[in-house]
């Protein structure tokens, strides 16, 4: 491989002057800089990414864990977190945990040495991940985005609470008693305070709280509610109102209504939370997080960490969620004057 004393010996210059265009460190004539970038190109130059990090003291790099990208909250997120950090001259490495902590322990370790900072939607929350408690007794700077670990500093969520309330609240004004509610993973706390909300609107308006409307989505590790849906209706029980703890099971629960002959919000009304893209196209009412604004906090946060000889942590941050209306949701009386 070449090395930047073998381009300048091609072109008859200083190593200093090739490591001065290489860097754009210093001005250099266009005539020899034009010359220079054409002998990295025939020799094939290739910079010590590595040795540079090394000897400046950081890689201008850093890692995003995403335990899941078939969920679109995700890929949302990794694209306003890879443009924010290109703005303040890094890079973002993507790492697809897969909800696996062994997988997440095994990308943490690999990119310690390689990038200044990490970016977390840990597959473990309510505790500290063995992964998070290495890199913060390592002094290496980590924020928290979209899920919270114990310490809840330098994270940044929505009001989940705040969003199952609403959500509930808004079918119940649509005259709605009974409303079955999906659920995912009870390890996320995420999942945990949108069910609290859930339970905070019943309870306000004085409706029973009732474990068998709370559908555990949860199948082999992998949400599923489309056979959760299926598999209740085929035994009997036909919800009239869901509200979907997430979009993708909103969008599951959809499925599975209309492969049984349902339809939303005609037959069942349906309430998700996240307002990804395809929200719309399902005409799914939902709790909307604001994703982008979250993305671009944490990322510059995490930025401001590495670059701070201080690193002081923050307290959680909390954003607040909205109801955006659509039309998968039909009031009661409109339903009963329909079907008269």
């Amino acid at each position: 491989m070449a090395t930047m004393k073998d381009i300048a010996s091609y072109v008859g210059v200083s190593v200093s002057t090739v490591s001065r265009v290489l860097n754009n460190s210093a001005p250099v004539d266009q005539e020899t800089r034009e010359k220079i970038n054409q002998a990295i190109l025939k020799l094939g130059y290739r910079p010590n990414v590595m040795a540079k990090a090394l000897k400046e003291g950081k890689s201008k790099t850093i890692a995003f864990m995403i335990p899941n990208l078939e969920n679109p909250i995700y890929p949302t997120l990794a694209m306003e977190a890879e443009e924010e950090a290109r703005k303040r001259g890094y890079y973002c490495l993507i790492s697809h945990t897969r909800e696996d902590l062994k997988r997440e322990e095994d990308y943490v370790n690999k990119l310690i040495p390689q990038v200044d900072g990490f970016l977390f939607s840990t597959g473990l929350t309510g505790h500290l991940s063995k992964s998070i408690q290495k890199l913060k007794t390592m002094q290496i700077p980590v924020v928290c985005l979209m899920r919270e670990t114990e310490d809840t500093e330098d994270t940044f969520i929505s009001n989940a609470v705040q969003g199952g309330y609403m959500a509930t609240k808004y079918l119940i004004e649509h005259g709605y008693k009974e409303i079955v509610t999906l659920t995912g993973r009870s390890e996320l706390a995420l999942y945990q305070f949108r069910l609290d909300g859930y339970k905070k609107a019943l309870a306000e308006a004085h409706i029973p709280y009732r474990r068998e409307l709370v559908w555990n989505c949860i199948e082999e590790g992998l949400e599923r509610a489309q056979n959760v849906v299926s598999r209740k209706i085929k035994d009997g029980y036909t919800p009239k109102a869901i509200f979907a703890e997430s979009d993708p099971l909103a969008f599951d629960a959809i499925i599975a209504l209309n492969r049984k002959g349902y339809q939303v919000p005609d037959d069942i009304s349906v309430v998700g939370f996240d307002n990804v893209h395809m929200s719309e196209n399902y005409g799914l009412t939902t709790i909307e997080q604001p994703l982008e604004e979250m993305a671009r906090d944490a990322v510059n946060h995490l930025i401001d960490l590495i670059e701070s000889k201080d690193r002081n942590s923050t307290p959680i941050t909390i954003y607040p969620t909205e109801l955006v209306e659509r039309n998968s949701v039909r009031g009661v009386k409109d339903s009963v004057d329909r079907n008269a």
